[in-house]
Parts: C-alpha cells; structure tokens; sequence
C-alpha cells in the first residue's frame, strides 16, 4: 500500500494546550464529520495513521486520529494530568471536527468509555480498552516499572509493562531478565528509540486507569449504540472488562474477532475494518 497520506492540523484545548491532529482523507467534500480515533498507551497517531486511512476509505467519510499529550506536536502531559485531561482533550477534538463518533484502542478505549458517560457521543466503539472495575486492574508492577525508568534501566521498565499487561502475547511471559535483553536489543531500532522516548508518559496513564476505577453499572449513560470489540489472541482481560459493560447497556454489541491480537488497530487488520465500517455506517 502507498504511503499513507493524511492532512494535519491543530486543536486548542481549553486550558490552552495543542494537539497535533491527522485527517484522512482531508474531508473537504465530505458531507459526513467521520469518525475520532483516540490511540492507546506509549505510542503516537503514526501508527494509526494507516488504520485511519483504511477506516476511512470503507466509511466514506474522514476519520480523525490526535496525538494525544507528551507525543508529537501535541503539549506534554501536565502536572495534574489524570483522565479528566483526556476527556477534556477528546471533547476539544470532537468539537473541532464536527464529530460524534469515537473509537478507542486500549488506554484510548478507557478513555472513550469514560468520555461516553459525559460528552456528546452517539457511536462509540472501542477494542481491547483497559478499563477497571470494582478493582479488577490493580498494576501491582507500577512501582517496580517506575523505580526502573527513575534508575534510567528503560529496558527493564519495558519488560515490567510487558509482562504486566500481557499485550505482546507469548513475549509477555518471557522471564523478566530475558524480556529485559531482547528490549536492549529491540532499543536500537527506530521504534525501539519512540518508545523509550514515550515510557515516562505511562506511570500516569496507568495510575489514570486505576484512579478511575468503577461499577460497571455507572456506565449506562454511554450511547446506545456502543460497540465492544475484543481479539481473539488477547489477554482474557480485555474480554472479561468488555462483557461487563455490553451486560448493562440495551443496546449495545460485544464481539470477539478470532486470531486477532491485541495490535490489530495498528497493522491494521481487515476483521477489525470491516466490522467497525459495519458500525459506523449503520
């Protein structure tokens, strides 16, 4: 596939922050506001820009990804960061592109869900979100993982996260020693050097999700149309979180995309195409 090309802007949050926004296509004929796209943890828009495109060209409308704080051209997280900054920042951009439609990828998902309880959202879809309930995500490695990058041992800090999100699938279960060599080795590569560059944005980002900690039944102000996707070769815990909500809400959806793990926004995978173009164009 050629070069994904997407138009760039800016949005102004309301305590004067910016965030650096991509648009595909550039939505200059588009009769349709499209659809929001809010990125996980420790990466940046670039590796959703694809994704966007792909979204994009199935709905025929734009599809909208942002750097979220502490990444690109976006302002860095501040001292009081906490979800409530992410909700804030999503409302900025859904107002700024017109747009009542959300999707949301891991840390971007719990943001989603969350800013479904307040701001004008009428499609929300979400896959794998980390998100609490009553206690279910604790992060009893968040002081090891933060005692690690204080160190400047970015390749340990790494194989801390991993192992304790589970998200890179077999590699996550690899000794800590071992996982913390493969990093060193990982770290020399472009992507490698981006997401040591990102790693500090995470302590906060974990805590956020801890912090909002709730019953999922406080969730049955999220839209009606609401839809919970979950991969197949995922950690089980993103399946157990998303059943719980899709359990309160009327209306909503919950499907599990078989051999799709817990990357598939970001190769991105058809499956997940497809099924979202269903979504949003319903």
């Amino acid at each position: 596939m050629a070069a994904t090309q997407l138009s760039a802007s800016t949005v102004t949050t309301p305590d004067g922050a910016v965030l650096e926004l991509f648009t595909a296509p550039n939505g200059k004929d588009a009769t349709e506001a499209g659809v929001v796209v809010v990125h996980g943890s420790m990466v940046t828009a670039e590796l959703y820009k694809e994704f966007a495109q792909r979204l994009s060209d199935a709905v025929h409308a734009p599809v909208h990804v942002y750097n979220r704080r502490g990444r690109g051209g976006s302002s860095p997280q501040p001292t009081g960061y906490s979800l409530a900054t992410e909700i804030e920042d999503l409302g900025a951009v859904l107002e700024h592109t017109g747009t009542q439609a959300v999707f949301g990828h891991n840390y971007g998902g719990c943001i989603a869900l969350h800013a479904g309880r307040t701001l004008e959202i009428s499609q929300l879809a979400v896959y794998d979100p980390i998100i609490s309930f009553e206690g279910s995500i604790k992060a009893v490695w968040l002081r090891e993982f933060e005692e690690s990058l204080a160190a400047g041992d970015d390749d340990k800090a790494l194989a801390v996260l991993l192992r304790g999100l589970q998200t890179a699938g077999p590699v996550s279960k690899l000794p800590l020693p071992i996982l913390t060599v493969l990093n060193r080795i990982g770290s020399r590569t472009p992507l490698g050097k981006e997401l040591s560059r990102l790693l500090p944005t995470g302590p906060r980002e974990i805590r956020a999700v801890v912090a909002a900690d709730a019953a999922a039944r406080g969730f049955d102000e999220l839209p009606l149309e609401s839809l919970f996707l979950v991969g197949g070769a995922s950690p089980e815990y993103f399946a157990e979180a998303s059943q719980k909500l899709d359990g309160v809400l009327p209306a909503s959806d919950f499907d599990v995309l078989p051999k799709l793990a817990h990357d598939a926004p970001t190769r991105p995978a058809k499956a997940l195409i497809d099924r979202l173009a269903d979504f949003f164009k319903s």
